[in-house]
């Protein structure tokens, strides 16, 4: 039995709506009603094949006229909450970019919003979709580690330091409510919780702002007001202490997001530029004895669990609106528990002392 047509549109035509298009519009039974975005559409960056989707510049009448089913939101971080809430009203669910919101606050009206319409709520947290990430959760969970007892994460970019890299709204305290922290931060806070299984209690962090100034496209001087890197400390449940650190303006790296973590019974790490591989040393045996020699040894994902998989995001929110088995969507649950950690490590910046999470 086929599915009836889901009704899809978006909002926001900057980079990543192309990920939402070939993610979500590419399932079999989804029909583009229309793309939403105030620039003139011949600057929009959606992918080609939709240039016979409606085009708005007005989100609202784009909701009102076309009645979609779902709508991802891939605007600037200021608007997520506002149209996530004007797309909940209109009766579709929402597929929204990361982080969730600007601040807690509007990260909880949008989660009970979302309840109250009794509608699928997705935050786009896209290394849920890495193999070698899915792996090591896998290898936690059925206890090839032992107990868990520390976690490392670092996520560092170099592109905000290059002086060929224009000023954007990602540089705008205004337009992101955060930087580094918001753009790369959550994607650690979310990866760490997705493969341990372990919450997060309380953190203490620090931010900094260490490119003061960017020239834009027209070569104009703006002043950059948003945190460049940041690095916190957090305890997990049962007490692990957990430590990271992230930056967009450290040389060299490009897109360097690993997370290492170690148990009782061994040490993996995961990298996002080998998505097939993880490192591991791990049994009961060879943990048995002290080494002095360090040998993480790069393993081969296995190809039977390469072959089953299907990406859970953003177009797992489709599988779940359709009611099929085991469909799988980071939520926007998983949204507010990083945004918890944000505002957190927003406090500890304030009180320069330990915060809970609330």
């Amino acid at each position: 039995m086929s599915n009836p047509t889901l009704r899809y549109a978006v909002i926001g035509a900057g980079g990543i709506s192309a990920m939402h298009l070939n993610a979500i519009a590419t399932q079999p039974g989804v029909e583009v009603v229309g793309i939403s975005d105030p620039a003139d559409p011949a600057k929009w960056r959606t992918p080609d094949g939709y240039g016979h989707a409606p085009k708005f510049t007005d989100p609202e009448k784009l909701l009102r006229e076309t009645k979609p089913d779902l709508v991802s939101i891939c605007t600037p971080n200021k608007f997520h909450c506002e149209l996530t809430l004007l797309a909940l009203a209109h009766g579709a669910h929402v597929a929204c970019e990361k982080p969730m919101a600007m601040t807690l606050s509007e990260a909880d009206a949008m989660e009970a919003a979302r309840a109250k319409a009794g509608k699928h709520g997705a935050i786009n947290f896209s290394y849920r979709n890495v193999a070698a990430f899915r792996f090591a959760r896998e290898l936690i969970a059925r206890g090839d580690l032992g107990k868990v007892l520390r976690v490392n994460c670092v996520y560092l970019q170099s592109f905000l330091g290059a002086t060929a890299t224009p000023y954007s709204w990602r540089n705008d305290l205004a337009l992101a409510g955060f930087g580094a922290l918001g753009d790369l931060g959550v994607h650690m806070l979310d990866g760490v919780s997705f493969i341990t299984g372990l919450d997060y209690q309380r953190v203490v962090g620090l931010a900094q702002t260490l490119i003061p100034e960017k020239p834009d496209a027209a070569g104009k001087i703006q002043r950059v007001t948003t945190d460049t890197n940041a690095a916190w400390l957090s305890e997990l449940t049962g007490g692990v202490i957990a430590n990271f650190e992230t930056s967009q303006v450290a040389p060299g790296y490009g897109n360097y997001f690993r997370i290492e973590v170690s148990g009782d019974a061994g040490t993996l790490a995961v990298l996002s530029d080998e998505t097939d591989a993880l490192w591991l040393r791990a049994g009961p045996t060879l943990t048995r004895y002290a080494t002095w020699k360090t040998d993480l040894p790069k393993q081969a994902l296995p190809t039977d669990f390469m072959s089953g998989f299907k990406p859970v995001t953003p177009g797992g929110i489709v599988r779940a609106i359709r009611g099929e088995a085991n469909a799988e969507y980071p939520s926007f649950a998983d949204g507010l528990c990083a945004q918890r950690m944000l505002d957190a490590i927003g406090r500890s910046m304030q009180s320069n002392a330990w915060e809970t999470i609330g």
